[in-house]
């Protein structure tokens, strides 16, 4: 009897220990994790419930007096909120300050503080940049360009919050030319949220996850959201190191995969979603057989098949860089990529991304959850959409008339006339710009002898009927806006 009585005691004692054990990783961090942390959302009319706070491996609502609590993960670095529609965070020379760095061991208290817009941010507009890359000081000299020409766009879009996105690679390995970027593009007055590019990566590490240290002190987290009007604008790192310089390939980890399904959990079924990433999700808008080389899996992101899955349910435009020239994919019916060429063209060797896209960037025009698009050349007016060659440019095209159309999609409309009659729609091909060949074509001039111009799709070509006929060139967007371009043979 007394033996029966201690087996069943030590069966209590062990179904006892396994609850103990079970209940342990809820209450208590593994290892050298931080404890339960607190905090307060709040703006200057008090407090802000319902808005989304994360360590970037889990997300909870603050309650009704803006108040929230979690445990964060022992890996994490930041605690950060997704900054709800109507609300700015604190800024520090337009670098978002969404974010806090978590201090293990020191401080269990982290507050956030909230503007109000002073916009109805409902109405919007976003510039999407790519790539600035800068090498050396020099390049700050032409970048003044870029910043004139958004303080000069800002005064036709004074009637509206205006924020930026900028696609990775924002320095050439150079980490030291972060503050000078900052200074300069603080000059615009815009905010600017940011992602890390493959040339943002501290290499040498021995992990990915050991990579992007030098980024995140001075921008914070590399995958995060917030909230503008009625868009839900997401950014991910999906530039994953492989362990030896310069050896990296287009990789969404587990991590953020796990973290954006709980983000997605808080956003509506139907609504317009920016995702940005650095490198491109695909190159094609065609399904094709994956070649696993070094190019292949450092231009496109490899498991990019279960993000658009998740996306499904939204409207979504996927913001992209890396490549250095522009190019639109419509996936499916709510899902468009924008690989959005170089602000620094050719990695500021000239005028030209290497399709012959003008140096420029991205301008999404947002009002609710309807966008419209254009692509913004510097120095040049909003209406500059292509370029016209006439006959005889180059050996390689001939007789044909040529144009650049370097925002293209298939919901654009590409006709020309000769001596002001209709001739039909002009022929899609694949080529070589005549004018970004030449300007890449002496290695002398250039700091990066490598620096070649790529095959694009978005040229078009038609052969005129008499000579010495004037021909234009009209070509329509997917919104009816005209551009109209004359060639006088």
């Amino acid at each position: 009897m007394a033996k029966r009585r201690i087996i069943l005691q030590h069966a209590r004692f062990t179904v006892l220990m396994l609850s103990i054990l079970l209940l342990l990783p809820s209450y208590l961090p593994a290892g050298d994790s931080p404890a339960i942390v607190k905090g307060t959302v709040t703006s200057e009319d008090g407090a802000l419930p319902n808005v989304v706070v994360t360590d970037g491996y889990q997300c909870v609502v603050t309650a009704k007096d803006g108040s929230f609590r979690l445990t964060p993960h022992q890996d994490a670095s930041f605690l950060y909120i997704s900054t709800p529609a109507g609300f700015l965070p604190e800024e520090e020379m337009n670098v978002p300050q969404f974010f806090k760095r978590i201090e293990k061991d020191k401080k269990q208290r982290y507050d956030f503080f909230l503007k109000k817009n002073p916009y109805d941010d409902e109405k919007h507009l976003l510039l999407v940049h790519a790539d600035p890359q800068f090498f050396k000081n020099d390049d700050f000299d032409r970048y003044q360009g870029v910043v004139n020409d958004m303080l000069h766009l800002k005064e036709n879009y004074s009637d509206r919050d205006i924020l930026g996105v900028d696609c990775g690679d924002l320095v050439g390995d150079k980490p030291e030319l972060y503050p000078l970027y900052i200074k300069h593009q603080n000059r615009t007055g815009i905010p600017f949220y940011r992602i890390p590019g493959n040339h943002d990566l501290q290499y040498g590490g021995r992990t990915t996850e050991t990579s992007t240290e030098r980024y995140e002190k001075t921008f914070g987290p590399g995958h995060y959201s917030f909230n503008r009007g009625s868009v839900h604008y997401i950014v991910l790192n999906n530039v994953f190191y492989l362990g030896r310089d310069y050896f990296y390939m287009g990789y969404i980890d587990e991590k953020t995969f796990i973290w954006l399904e709980q983000d997605l959990a808080h956003v509506p079924e139907g609504s317009t979603l920016f995702v940005a990433m650095h490198i491109p999700g695909r190159l094609d808008e065609e399904v094709k057989p994956f070649q696993y080389d070094s190019r292949t899996i450092g231009t496109q992101t490899i498991n990019i098949s279960s993000l658009f899955e998740m996306l499904k349910p939204y409207k979504v435009h996927l913001l992209t860089g890396h490549m250095h020239y522009n190019r639109n994919m419509i996936h499916s019916e709510t899902l468009y990529e924008h690989n959005t060429g170089a602000v620094s063209g050719a990695w500021w060797q000239g005028d030209y991304c290497l399709d012959g896209t003008p140096v420029g960037y991205g301008v999404y025009e947002v009002d609710g959850t309807e966008v419209q698009w254009y692509f913004k050349s510097v120095g040049r007016d909003r209406d500059y959409q292509m370029r016209a060659y006439p006959p005889h440019t180059t050996d390689d095209y001939g007789a044909d008339i040529v144009v650049n159309i370097w925002n293209w999609d298939r919901n654009w409309k590409v006709e020309w006339f000769e001596d002001g009659k209709h001739m039909g729609e002009m022929n899609r091909f694949e080529g070589l710009d005549p004018e970004v060949k030449k300007a890449y074509s002496d290695k002398e001039k250039l700091d990066f002898k490598w620096i070649e111009p790529v095959n694009t799709d978005h040229l078009f070509r038609a052969s005129p009927k008499k000579k010495n006929s004037e021909i234009s060139v009209v070509a329509t967007d997917p919104f009816g806006q005209k551009y109209t371009e004359i060639i006088q043979q």
